[in-house]
C-alpha cells in the first residue's frame, strides 16, 4: 500500500463533494454554519499537505460524546509549529469550539482525554488528528498531527519496521531508579502547562475503586501516561478470530490490553479507515513500535469534567474490531482482518471461612503488560470471594505454560503458603507475577506465555511461626546454644530449631542435618537458620509498578540459561520452610553458601532466624 491508496477508488472531486456534504461547507464556510448531522465518512480520504496549511483555516472535527455516533465541532488553525512533534515532524496548532446547537467541547471545558485521533476536515480533505493538549486544566488550544504525516503508517511493515529516530514531545521511558533520581533533582517530572500527547483514559472493569487507584499508582511509577477509571467490560472473547464489526472515522477507538474478569482498555478516536486498516490517536501510546493489542469499538457513557487533572471520556469496551499492531509517533494502526492471540489466565479462589469460591478467566493480549496486570487479575478473584483487605493466611498453587526458543513447550508449577497482618491478598498475587516477569524478561531465550492457572485458598485468622531458639549437636554430641563453635571438615551437624506461633503458648521443634563440606576448611563461617517467609524477595513488596517496565529485581545474567532461571524459581524456599545455611565470605567470590538444608512442619509460614559463628579447621 502507498500514500496513493488514500486517494484510490475515488476521484478527488467525488471525495470532496461527499465530505462537504457530511461536514457542511468548505474552508470559507462561516463560523456560524448550521449544525451538521454526521454521516458515514468515506474510507481513504484525501489529505491536506502540511505546506498548504495557513493560519485562519477553519474546519470541522468529528468525535463521540455519548454512545457511538460522532458529533461535529469547529476547529480554527492558529499556525504550524515547525518540528513541534519531532525532527521533520510539524504540529498544527488549533483552537476548538462548539458549533451552534452542539455540545462537544463544553462537555470537558476544552480538549479532553479521549479526543485523541479526532479527524479534522477542511474543504473535504483530512487535515489531521486532534492529538496534543496541556498537562493540567482543560484548554481549547491544542495540537493536530498532520494527516499527511500519519498516512505512511498504512505502508509501515511488521516487526522489522524501524521506529522513528527522534521525537521531542513523547515521554522518554526511563528505569524506576532513573525516574526517582530525576524527580529528586527537578522536583517534578513534567513541567506544568507543557503541550503533550493527550492522556489516554484507561477503562478498567472487574476491580474496586481501591484497586483501580493502586493500578494508577503502578502505571504512574512505571512512566505509563494513563488515566485509570472504573468502566464496564465486554462479554465477547478477545482471542484470535475474525472481527464482526468495523470502526468509523470520528467514532470511538479502543485497544484492550486484557478482556474478561479484568478489562483494561484505552479509548480515543478513529482518525481514518482505509481498506483493512485504521489509524487512530495521532500520537503514540507507549511508542513501543510493533505491538499486539486487541482493537475494539467502545460505547461512550459521558465526558467527565475535571478542571484539576483534565476531563476525560468514560466508556464501556465494545466488540473486537482487529489487532492494534503499530504504536508510533504519528499514531497507532490497526489490522482489521483478525484479532490477536492472547494469554489465558484462569483463577480459582476459595474462602475457607465461608466456603465461597469463584473461577474466572481473563485474556491478556499485550505480553509486555502481562506481569504488571497479573496481580490485578488475581485480586479480582480474591476480592470476589474473600471480600476483605486484612490479615489472614492463604495458600497458592500456580502453573505457567508456554513456548521457548524453537517453539519448544515448557511448564512451570509452584505452591506456597502465605500470612500477613496487613493484607493477605497481596503476596500470592505478586508471587506468580514475579515468576512471569523473570520468564518473559530473561536474558537467554524468547518466551511466550500461553496459559496461567492460579488457584488459592484464603482464611481470615492470622497464624505464623517465628524462630526463637537454635541449638546444635556435633557428631551426635550434646545440643548446645553456644554463640561460637569450632568445627572440622566432615563433622555431622544436627540443628534443632524452636518456633513459637503468633499468640500461641507452645513451642514447635524440627531438626535439620548438615555435613561440613571440604570447601569450608580454614574459614570463619556463619551457621544460620532462617524462616522461609524471611527469605522472600517480595514479602514486603510495595512497588509492583516495576512489573510494567521490566525493572523488577536484579538481572538474572548470573543464572547462565533459561533452564537455570526456571530451576531457581522452582527451588526457591517456600514460606513454610526452615532453611539451615553454612556460609562464609570469600575474597574472590563474595558471600558463598557452602551448604543448605530445608525442612518444614506443615503449611504455616515461618519467619525470623538465628545464627552461630563457627570456625572450620
Amino acid at each position: 500500500m502507498t500514500r496513493a491508496r488514500l486517494r484510490s477508488r475515488r476521484t478527488v472531486a467525488a471525495g470532496s463533494a461527499l465530505l462537504l456534504a457530511v461536514l457542511g461547507g468548505s474552508l470559507a464556510a462561516p463560523a456560524h454554519a448550521a449544525p451538521v448531522t454526521p454521516r458515514v465518512v468515506p474510507d481513504c480520504p484525501q489529505t491536506v499537505p502540511v505546506g498548504s496549511v495557513t493560519t485562519g483555516m477553519v474546519g470541522q472535527g468529528l468525535t463521540v460524546v455519548t454512545g457511538t455516533t460522532p458529533s461535529p465541532f469547529k476547529v480554527e488553525v492558529l499556525g504550524v509549529m515547525k518540528n513541534g512533534i519531532g525532527a521533520g515532524r510539524d504540529l498544527i496548532m488549533i483552537k476548538v469550539s462548539d458549533l451552534p446547537g452542539e455540545h462537544v467541547i463544553d462537555q470537558g471545558a476544552g480538549i479532553w482525554a479521549g479526543m485523541s485521533g479526532s479527524p479534522v476536515y477542511v474543504d473535504g480533505k483530512l487535515l489531521g488528528a486532534v492529538s496534543y493538549g496541556f498537562t493540567l486544566a482543560p484548554s481549547p488550544i491544542g495540537g493536530l498531527t498532520p494527516a499527511a504525516d500519519m498516512a505512511p503508517l498504512l505502508d509501515l511493515g511488521g516487526a522489522a519496521a524501524r521506529r522513528p529516530a527522534q521525537q521531542t514531545n513523547a515521554r522518554l521511558k526511563l528505569s524506576t531508579a532513573a525516574r526517582k533520581q530525576l524527580a529528586a533533582k527537578a522536583g517534578t517530572s513534567t513541567p506544568k502547562g507543557t503541550l503533550q500527547p493527550i492522556v489516554t483514559p484507561l477503562g478498567v472493569s472487574g476491580l474496586s475503586s481501591g484497586r483501580v487507584d493502586r493500578l494508577q499508582s503502578d502505571l504512574t511509577s512505571a512512566g505509563r501516561t494513563y488515566k485509570a477509571y472504573a468502566a464496564g467490560g465486554h462479554s465477547g472473547s478477545a482471542a484470535g478470530g475474525t472481527p464482526t464489526e468495523r470502526p468509523e472515522a470520528g467514532g470511538n477507538f479502543s485497544y484492550s490490553i486484557s478482556s474478561g474478569d479484568v478489562d483494561a482498555f484505552g479509548t480515543g478516536t478513529t482518525t481514518l479507515v482505509c481498506g483493512d486498516q485504521a489509524l487512530a490517536f495521532g500520537h503514540p501510546i507507549d511508542l513501543a513500535g510493533p505491538v499486539s493489542y486487541t482493537a475494539n469499538n467502545a460505547d461512550s457513557l459521558a465526558i467527565v469534567q475535571d478542571n484539576t487533572f483534565g476531563s476525560f471520556k468514560m466508556a464501556n469496551l465494545g466488540a473486537p474490531i482487529g489487532t492494534l499492531d503499530q504504536d508510533r509517533t504519528e499514531g497507532v494502526r490497526a489490522d482489521l482482518t483478525k484479532t490477536p492471540d492472547t494469554t489465558t489466565v484462569t483463577t480459582v479462589t476459595e474462602n475457607r471461612d465461608t466456603r465461597a469460591s469463584r473461577t474466572g478467566t481473563t485474556q491478556v493480549s499485550d505480553p509486555k503488560s502481562l506481569s504488571g496486570l497479573l496481580p490485578y487479575i488475581v485480586f479480582a478473584g480474591q476480592d470476589a470471594v474473600f471480600d476483605e483487605w486484612n490479615d489472614g493466611i492463604a495458600s497458592s498453587n500456580w502453573t505457567i505454560s508456554g513456548t521457548r526458543a524453537g517453539g519448544k513447550p515448557f511448564s512451570l508449577s509452584r505452591a506456597n503458603s502465605w500470612a500477613s497482618r496487613d493484607d493477605v491478598t497481596i503476596s500470592p498475587a505478586i508471587d506468580v507475577a514475579s515468576a512471569v516477569d523473570q520468564l518473559v524478561n530473561n536474558d537467554y531465550e524468547a518466551v511466550t506465555i500461553d496459559n496461567i492457572s492460579f488457584a488459592s485458598t484464603m482464611k481470615t485468622k492470622y497464624r505464623q511461626r517465628h524462630i526463637t531458639v537454635m541449638s546444635v549437636s556435633v557428631n551426635g554430641g550434646k545440643f548446645t546454644q553456644a554463640k561460637r563453635l569450632n568445627l572440622q571438615v566432615g563433622d555431622t551437624l544436627k540443628i534443632h530449631v524452636g518456633m513459637k506461633e503468633y499468640r500461641g503458648t507452645g513451642t514447635h521443634f524440627l531438626t535439620l542435618g548438615m555435613t561440613v563440606p571440604k570447601k569450608a576448611r580454614g574459614q570463619v563461617a556463619s551457621l544460620s537458620v532462617i524462616g522461609g517467609a524471611a527469605l522472600s524477595d517480595f514479602g514486603d513488596f510495595d512497588e509492583e509498578g516495576c512489573l510494567f517496565d521490566d525493572e523488577c529485581g536484579d538481572s538474572d545474567s548470573a543464572n547462565g540459561s533459561l533452564n537455570k532461571v526456571i530451576s531457581s524459581i522452582k527451588s526457591a524456599p517456600r514460606n513454610n520452610a526452615v532453611v539451615a545455611e553454612l556460609s562464609y565470605d570469600d575474597d574472590d567470590e563474595g558471600s558463598t553458601v557452602t551448604a543448605a538444608k530445608t525442612s518444614k512442619l506443615d503449611t504455616l509460614t515461618v519467619t525470623g532466624g538465628r545464627d552461630i559463628l563457627v570456625r572450620v579447621r
